[in-house]
C-alpha cells in the first residue's frame, strides 16, 4: 500500500508522514480495510485515541483481525470508547476465532476474564487456560503473565476437572521459577516458595524427580 510505503519509507519512497496520512485517509474513506487499520495505528501513535478507535471499529466491522483485537482492548480499558467489558470480551473472542495465532495480549485478556468470570463470562479455569496457553507459547511475556499462567496450572492441578495424566504441577513450578528468575519480585518469590514447599510436603518423591527444564 502506497500510503504505508511513505509512512515508513519503503520501496524507494522517502519517508513523508504528511503524504502517507493523505494517501491512507483517502483509501480509508473509500472503505479500504487495511488503510483503516494502518491509519488507526498512525492516529494512536499521535495520541488521537478516539479517532484511532473510530478507524479500528470501521476495520473491525469488515473482519480485520488486528483491528478487532485493538478495539477489544480499548473497550476493556475505556480509552477512546465507552468502557464495556461485555463488548470487549465479544470482540476479542471474535478476533481469536478469525485466526489461531492472534495477538498474545488479546489471548491473555480473555484468559483473565474467564479466570474471574467477568464480561458476561462464566468463571472457568479450563477456558482461561485454553486462551492463556497460546499467549505463553507465542511470545515473550512479562513475569506477571508467567505468574498468572502458573497460578492457573496450580489451581487446575488441585481440581477434580484436571485431566488424567495431568502435568500441571511441574509446569506450574517451571513458570514460577522462570518468573522468579526474570523479576525477583516479592509475589513470584512468595508463590514459588509456597508451591515448592507444598510439593515437598505432599509429594516428596515427585519433587525429587522435577527438574528446572520445561515439562514436555
Amino acid at each position: 500500500m502506497l500510503g504505508k510505503f511513505f509512512w515508513i519509507g519503503l520501496m524507494g519512497r522517502v519517508q513523508d508522514d504528511q503524504k502517507a496520512e493523505s494517501l491512507l485517509r483517502s483509501a480509508a474513506d473509500q472503505g479500504h480495510v487495511h488503510a483503516q487499520h494502518i491509519l488507526g495505528e498512525y492516529e494512536l501513535e499521535k495520541d488521537n485515541v478516539e479517532e484511532a478507535c473510530r478507524l479500528f471499529e470501521a476495520a473491525a466491522s469488515q473482519g480485520h483481525m488486528n483491528a478487532l483485537g485493538r478495539l477489544g482492548m480499548h473497550y476493556w480499558t475505556g480509552e477512546g470508547v465507552e468502557q464495556d467489558d461485555v463488548k470487549a470480551v465479544r470482540v476479542m473472542t471474535i478476533s481469536t476465532k478469525l485466526v489461531q495465532a492472534t495477538q498474545s495480549n488479546v489471548h491473555q485478556m480473555l484468559a483473565e476474564c474467564f479466570a474471574i468470570g467477568v464480561g458476561g463470562l462464566e468463571q472457568s479455569l479450563i477456558r482461561s487456560l485454553y486462551y492463556m496457553k497460546p499467549a505463553i507459547e507465542e511470545s515473550e511475556l512479562p513475569p506477571s503473565a508467567m505468574v498468572f499462567y502458573a497460578k492457573l496450572l496450580w489451581g487446575l492441578s488441585g481440581s477434580q476437572i484436571a485431566p488424567s495424566g495431568d502435568n500441571s504441577v511441574p509446569e506450574a513450578l517451571f513458570w514460577y521459577r522462570r518468573a522468579h528468575a526474570e523479576s525477583m519480585d516479592a509475589e513470584s518469590v512468595q508463590l514459588l516458595d509456597s508451591a515448592e514447599s507444598s510439593v515437598k510436603t505432599f509429594c516428596a518423591c515427585c519433587y525429587k524427580a522435577l527438574s528446572t527444564d520445561k515439562p514436555k
